[in-house]
């Protein structure tokens, strides 16, 4: 019940403190920040950097780690079947702590969108060719941005009738109402937290589901 709040408390968040209805002003704001949001285009608030393409021959069981749609979990990088391949074959960018990582491309249109930001400097960590990478000094509000109904319905926008993905023509097209830096910065560093909330009571769940899996079959012959 308290995860679930929790997540009901992160949706009413994202609701009221993002402008709706072509408004530049949201319900709710931070003491001290008054000033009309602008609309500008997703890619002056960031800039996209593609994963990398590579064939069966080049997994191997160590090297550089490939984060793919797998991999992103309740908006977390999560270790779920990992990827591995040469070195020597990666020619594309290491992520970097406050990179958001972002499903463009999958069999599912449901996964299209799905996100997560990366929290903590990975080396030897690349994004696979089916997600799209969003770089710049603002990785936890976009990645809050990411989180939004009004993300949700330009991805909607950009999903054809049997091609499921979203291509750097799209993201160039997507326009949002943002703050200025300074609220950028309060409003991204709020749903760490909630993040990290919602994170740290789900493993407590599965630890306790995991808990009762192990006494029913040791307490049952």
């Amino acid at each position: 019940r308290k995860l679930a709040k929790l997540k009901e408390l992160k949706q009413g968040y994202l609701q009221k403190m993002f402008p709706k209805n072509g408004s530049k002003f949201p319900q709710l704001r931070f003491a001290g920040f008054a000033d009309a949001w602008e609309e500008r285009q997703l890619l002056e608030l960031t800039a996209l950097f593609s994963g990398l393409t590579y064939s069966p021959k080049d997994i191997q069981k160590s090297g550089t780690l490939v984060l793919r749609s797998s991999n992103i979990q309740n908006n977390e990088i999560v270790d779920a079947d990992n990827v591995f391949v040469n070195n020597d074959v990666v020619n594309s960018k290491n992520i970097q702590k406050n990179d958001v990582i972002v499903v463009v491309r999958n069999g599912s249109r449901q996964l299209i969108g799905k996100h997560a930001l990366v929290k903590q400097e990975m080396k030897n960590t690349v994004i696979g060719a089916f997600m799209t990478g969003l770089r710049g000094s603002n990785g936890p509000f976009i990645n809050t941005l990411l989180s939004t109904d009004l993300f949700k319905s330009e991805v909607h926008k950009s999903l054809g009738a049997t091609i499921n993905q979203i291509t750097g023509k799209d993201f160039k097209l997507m326009k949002f109402f943002s703050p200025k830096t300074a609220e950028q910065n309060i409003i991204g560093q709020l749903f760490i937290n909630i993040d990290q909330l919602i994170a740290s009571n789900q493993r407590k769940l599965e630890k306790l589901q995991e808990l009762k899996k192990g006494y029913l079959q040791k307490m049952f012959c």
